[in-house]
């Protein structure tokens, strides 16, 4: 990406503090859940199938416009403008080539655990600081991949005279560099790390027989759980997705951890509903609890804490709502747990 399309200003970076450990946001789906804890795979997400129609699709800028962006025409047959065989070259020849895995630094964003954990309905899993060199994680022959931070610029182009030799050759690596690890602006709260790596690494993979298609397809890694180092459920996860989740990472050593949405407090960007972590001390204690929205944090620690003893149904402060406490009695009388 030229270096004179960048903003003159900084990205914004939130004042949290900095962390060494990587963090991906994922969705309560079944398959996705089953998928990394039960069957240890995880997702490289092709460029052609990520969430912003941006991406790999930047401005082509020419030294000389000329009639770049024109189409020809010879003998009846058109023939596609420079601009346009450009982007053939070296942006098509890329989306399905390569797997992405988007990562942060950010475990409290209000509006990522929205899009990203489905309605804070999904988890987010923290990652070593060196899960890249997990043989899970390497190339075929054993290469290490790097986890690049992603930059971020206010006009997505390619310079073209950047990316092209003296002899008129692709200077791929620099594609690459510019391709993959630059987005527009508008996403630059998410403060984005990626890992890249060819989707041929995927003992599945198949490359598309027709190379014009755009390949959409859902290629799974090989992943271990010794590259997790905890858990964090969403605020409004199922206690049935947490048990499993549980279940399946007994004896690694994972930690988990509780997300919780303080609906009357403002986060580092002003905005209200501030999401806090918390690690409740008794488990089994809190999942019969409804953790997710408070009116402020530390709500679970103090939950799975032993309550307070009345002597008469008179003490509670809901005395007059017979119906609601005659439904807390019938629950807890019958066995059931949860809401």
């Amino acid at each position: 990406m030229s270096q004179d399309n960048t903003s003159d200003k900084p990205s914004r970076k939130t004042d949290h503090p900095q962390i060494t450990t990587y963090l991906k946001y994922c969705s309560n789906d079944a398959l996705v859940i089953k998928g990394i804890f039960e069957d240890h795979q995880i997702r490289f997400t092709q460029p052609a199938a990520l969430n912003d129609p941006l991406e790999f699709n930047p401005i082509i800028r020419f030294h000389h416009d000329g009639a770049n962006y024109t189409r020809l025409v010879f003998d009846g047959i058109v023939f596609p403008s420079e601009e346009e065989r450009l982007r053939f070259r070296i942006v098509e020849s890329q989306l399905n080539c390569f797997g992405v895995l988007s990562l942060t630094k950010i475990g409290d964003s209000f509006d990522m655990w929205s899009h990203y954990a489905n309605g804070h309905r999904g988890f987010l899993i923290e990652l070593k600081d060196d899960f890249n060199r997990h043989p899970s994680m390497r190339s075929r022959d054993g290469r290490e991949y790097e986890v690049r931070e992603v930059t971020y610029v206010d006009e997505y182009a390619v310079n073209v005279d950047e990316l092209v030799d003296k002899r008129g050759q692709f200077l791929l690596d620099a594609v690459n560099e510019q391709m993959f690890f630059t987005k527009t602006s508008r996403w630059v709260d998410e403060e984005e790390w990626r890992l890249v790596r060819p989707l041929a690494d995927c003992s599945t993979w198949t490359p598309l027989t027709d190379k014009a298609h755009r390949d959409r397809r859902v290629h799974l890694f090989e992943f271990s759980l010794d590259c997790v180092q905890s858990v964090t459920f969403g605020a409004c996860m199922a206690n049935s997705d947490k048990r499993r989740i549980m279940e399946a990472c007994k004896g690694t050593g994972i930690v988990f951890q509780q997300a919780c949405i303080a609906r009357d407090r403002k986060d580092r960007w002003g905005r209200l509903g501030e999401v806090g972590i918390d690690t409740p001390e008794d488990w089994s204690s809190a999942l019969d609890w409804d953790l997710g929205i408070v009116g402020e944090l530390g709500y679970v620690k103090r939950h799975a804490e032993s309550p307070t003893t009345i002597k008469s149904l008179k003490e509670l402060p809901y005395t007059r709502d017979k119906q609601f406490i005659e439904g807390i009695i019938k629950r807890a009388r019958s066995g059931a747990t949860g809401r």
